[in-house]
């Protein structure tokens, strides 16, 4: 099961990357690139409507919106700040590099989240190889974009 999670967890990362290059063409066929996460975003809201459909989901209701933090709300917002640089940037910089250093901001916050317990997460004390870990990522990133 372990394995199977950890598959899952690398063909998301494929997806992003994947998801990023369609939506940097997408922009090129719109007159804005606003429009192109637009799309993007009701493209997979109605994903999201159906499976929830399918798979017979519990109706939410005022009581579950009320209990939601101040915080859950800001996630479309960071989505779509997101997604509007990478559509925005991806042919300006290329896939290695903007991934590079996405994937450094990643880990470096995810570190960050972890040691602090932040957002609810367990807390997750640094260790020197998850830190040399970080530290081989952000230099390997620099070495992408180096020009």
């Amino acid at each position: 099961m372990k394995y199977l999670l950890l598959g899952l967890l690398v063909l998301a990362g494929a997806a992003i990357t994947l998801q990023s290059a369609v939506n940097s063409q997408l922009k090129t066929a719109v007159p804005h690139v606003l429009w192109a996460v637009l799309i993007s975003y009701v493209g997979g809201s109605l994903v999201a409507g159906t499976l929830l459909l399918l798979i017979q989901a519990p109706p939410l209701g005022l009581p579950a919106l009320a209990r939601v933090p101040w915080y859950g709300w800001t996630g479309g917002l960071l989505g779509v700040g997101y997604v509007l640089t990478i559509t925005w940037s991806l042919k300006r910089v290329g896939a290695a590099n903007l991934f590079a250093l996405v994937v450094a901001g990643q880990l470096v916050t995810a570190l960050l989240l972890d040691q602090a317990g932040w957002l609810g997460l367990e807390r997750s004390t640094w260790s020197l190889s998850k830190l040399v870990g970080v530290a081989l990522l952000v230099g390997g990133a620099y070495l992408i974009n180096r020009p």
